[in-house]
């Protein structure tokens, strides 16, 4: 979101997507293509009736002006919000809860153990429900036949069936943790990770490139002025260096797992 170029956040969004199809082929993603794809729809249709502002008038709708900065903006906003919504379905797919614990305990460790419980309850509540479901169809107790008093009756059953499902486990959960000795001294890490010295030059690159794309935005470049009056797209020399310092930064997922595949193939 610190670029507002059109070209900088249409790439963004294709190298999100091919990230994304590096990680699990895409299944995550096909969850959320429709959802991502209304709401973007409805951004960039509701935002030029909802706001009137800019210059440059399209037509008028019902006495009010829409303009052609609020449909420019609008659009910014959609791939804003779609390009955060994939990043945090990347986000998910890699950080699991170990890496997530080895990360943040050694200085966070009560709100990352809380943190990651709570990643984790809605996912597992949502499985135990289907399971529940299941037991349900077979018992011929539904949701969708019936008056509308059964009905909510089998609904309420249902959730109280998880949550007690859910608070039994919690208990088994916290006396396990107690019985072998959670708290009580050094933390350690089921799965430890170890950085080496190509990481660490890694590491340092990458850092460089985020560098160089923060002093980018922070003097101008890969931005455009759409309030009051849109501003020109044309790019500049700079322009183009920060903007493939950005796609090497965002598509180094891409390089690392495409030269895994290439050599597990040939």
């Amino acid at each position: 979101m610190y670029f507002n170029h059109p070209l900088f956040l249409i790439t963004a969004l294709l190298i999100l997507v091919f990230v994304n199809l590096s990680h699990d082929g895409g299944k995550a993603l096909k969850k959320w293509v429709l959802v991502l794809i209304l709401m973007s729809v409805l951004i960039i249709l509701l935002n030029p009736f909802l706001v009137s502002r800019g210059t440059t008038i399209l037509f008028y709708f019902r006495g009010k002006q829409v303009t052609l900065e609020a449909t420019i903006y609008g659009m910014t906003m959609a791939l804003f919000i779609v390009n955060v919504l994939i990043l945090s379905i990347s986000f998910h797919l890699i950080l699991n809860g170990n890496r997530f614990l080895y990360i943040f305990s050694k200085f966070l460790p009560r709100t990352a153990f809380l943190v990651m419980m709570a990643i984790r309850f809605v996912p597992l509540l949502k499985r135990r429900l289907d399971e529940i479901s299941d037991v349900h169809h077979i018992r011929g107790l539904s949701m969708r036949e019936g008056n509308m008093k059964n009905r909510m009756t089998n609904g309420m059953l249902r959730l109280q069936t998880g949550l007690t499902w859910s608070l039994e486990e919690a208990i088994q959960t916290a006396d396990s943790m107690k019985a072998r000795g959670y708290g009580l001294g050094k933390k350690t890490s089921y799965i430890p990770y170890y950085m080496k010295k190509r990481d660490w030059v890694w590491l340092m690159i990458l850092c460089f490139l985020f560098a160089l794309c923060i002093a980018g935005g922070a003097l101008g470049y890969g931005k455009i002025v759409i309030y009051p009056v849109l501003g020109t797209l044309q790019f500049f020399g700079i322009d183009w260096t920060v903007f493939g310092c950005m796609v090497l930064l965002m598509a180094f997922p891409l390089w690392v797992e495409g030269r895994e595949t290439l050599r597990w193939r040939f």
